[in-house]
């Protein structure tokens, strides 16, 4: 299991199998419009973490639309968010929305888990996300577990094997 946090929180309870896929949001939704795209069957049963490092709230609502438009969201299994760090326009004085209420708007009536607030990001302790590995995740128990080995040793002709 990844070591969990109190800081960790709920945003859309369950539980959700799959491997591990995701990034930085924009740079996930970016890559989609190159000849480097993960064909949307990655993202099939994923559980998809991301995060975003300065920017505006709106791009990232933006993000999530075009997510959900070309198909990722209905595809995968469970979501994982950073801690926001730096994002303008969130919890602002004026009343703006929090990142669990752009995502879970964005998000709609999917019912998938969603954990938020969990720092594998750029800022903070960067808790390693490896992607491709199988993950369990439970929004309510507020826990991510790895389900294969990260790493596995190392097997070769080289001089030592």
């Amino acid at each position: 299991m990844l070591a969990a946090d109190p800081s960790w929180e709920c945003w859309r309870a369950g539980r959700a199998e799959g491997p591990l896929i995701g990034g930085v949001i924009n740079r996930i939704v970016l890559a989609q419009a190159t000849p480097f795209a993960l064909p949307l069957e990655c993202f099939d049963g994923a559980v998809l973490f991301w995060e975003e490092l300065g920017g505006q709230a709106s791009y990232v609502w933006n993000y999530l639309q075009i997510m959900r438009h070309s198909g990722i969201l209905d595809r995968i299994s469970g979501m994982v968010v950073d801690v926001p760090e730096a994002i303008v326009g969130l919890n602002s004085s004026e009343g703006s929305p929090t990142l669990a209420e752009l995502a879970l708007d964005v998000l709609g009536d999917r019912d998938i888990p969603v954990l938020g607030n969990v720092e594998f990001g750029h800022a903070g302790p960067n808790l390693p996300m490896p992607v491709g590995i199988r993950v369990a995740l439970d929004a309510q128990q507020r826990t991510l577990s790895l389900l294969e080995p990260a790493v596995r040793p190392l097997t070769g002709t080289g001089p030592d094997g």
